[in-house]
């Protein structure tokens, strides 16, 4: 009795371990890996061999379906169009916090891109604090060829990485935290232009992206309008004049938020690398709270600089939810609307109901129409 219960036993523990391990070769096979690194001291050379929703964002598929390892080689002989490659940032290994200098760019080629050898706008994607890199290109990329079926301006659409080891980067230059804006602005463009059929010009490329990527966009768009010529800004960091407090409110629980902030515009050479206001009236903390208003806030003098460049963006596009759960960024983005109307920017503004996000179909709805508009085919 006791010898047929132990082979029974022993015969369930064994189909259940054959069981588990077909599970896990089916996910190991549905998985596309990183096979290289591509340095950005050189962004000449060859595109290394690209990885493969929401988060996450490491089942990216080629189209036609194919969810097998990659072999060696370009994601142009292999017929990729949706996939992941790694850069070596140069801009980024000058940081104080060991920041990791090996970043994923998450890249959509349209549908056309290997029937032709036409050259094609980009558009770049950045994603919010604490989101996970990828996610929005890949759950947007079926609507992306829905919107591509009449086969008519079509672009490539890449999204940049912007975590780091606190979180987020927004994007900005920071001894801390490393070089995000040259990285995004010069080594990702220069990589993308250098490696794909791409109209390099700033009339044919454009820029978006949500809440903390909403305003890198905006700030990257109205820094650089000579390598960027349209932005989208969807539910973007934007603070009115003045409202410092009113965010801060929001962020009463959130000190992963705070600290990263604090190291991107309040940094310090030493630990703990940043600044955090505590609004006690001192002359120090006044000093601290200008360098926090020089992210999210301070935004006519922004734009003073940005008419100072004389070189005028082709369009600048602005969404925001109604019930956003952080009440002062849909303050923040009608206050900056209006900055853009009282020194004549044309631009658009779009509300909806809903909270924190994108708004409904921003592919199909929005950014399309909206880039195939702003910019040069």
């Amino acid at each position: 009795m006791f010898k047929k219960l132990t082979i029974l036993i022993a015969c369930f523990i064994t189909s259940i371990l054959i069981f588990t391990g077909c599970s896990s070769k089916v996910a190991d096979e549905a998985t596309i890996q990183d096979t290289s690194t591509i340095s950005t001291e050189d962004t000449s050379s060859e595109a290394d061999t690209p990885s493969a929703t929401i988060p996450p964002a490491e089942a990216f598929t080629s189209t036609p379906a194919s969810i097998s390892t990659p072999k060696e080689g370009k994601p142009e002989e292999k017929h990729e169009y949706h996939f992941k490659v790694k850069l070596d940032s140069k801009a980024i290994s000058e940081n104080l916090i060991g920041e990791q200098t090996e970043q994923s760019l998450i890249i959509y080629l349209p549908p056309t891109y290997y029937e032709s050898n036409e050259r094609y706008p980009v558009i770049y994607y950045l994603h919010g604090f604490g989101d996970s890199v990828g996610a929005y290109l890949n759950s947007s990329k079926r609507s992306l060829n829905e919107a591509f079926t009449d086969a008519e301006k079509q672009f490539i659409m890449v999204e940049v990485d912007g975590s780091n080891l606190v979180i987020g980067s927004f994007y900005v230059n920071s001894p801390v935290i490393g070089n995000w804006e040259d990285y995004t602005t010069q080594e990702v463009v220069s990589y993308i232009d250098s490696n794909y059929r791409t109209i390099a010009s700033p009339e044919s490329r454009g820029i978006c992206g949500f809440s903390m990527g909403g305003f890198g966009a905006l700030n990257l768009a109205l820094l650089h309008p000579d390598i960027y010529g349209a932005v989208y800004s969807m539910s973007p960091g934007i603070i009115a004049e003045g409202k410092l407090t009113d965010a801060f409110d929001s962020w009463k629980y959130d000190v992963p938020f705070k600290e990263a902030y604090s190291m991107a515009f309040a940094y310090e050479t030493a630990p703990p690398y940043g600044k955090i206001p505590v609004f006690d009236g001192s002359k120090e903390d006044n000093d601290v709270i200008k360098k926090w208003e020089s992210g999210f806030e301070d935004w006519p003098e922004k734009l003073d600089a940005y008419l100072a460049l004389n070189t005028p963006l082709r369009a600048i596009g602005l969404s925001y939810g109604h019930g956003d759960s952080y009440p002062w960024i849909p303050v923040g983005t009608t206050y900056f609307s209006k900055l853009l109307t009282d020194k004549e920017i044309m631009h658009t503004l779009f509300t909806f109901d809903g909270g924190h996000m994108q708004p409904p179909y921003s592919i199909i709805d929005h950014l399309v129409p909206f880039f195939r508009e702003a910019l040069v085919w």
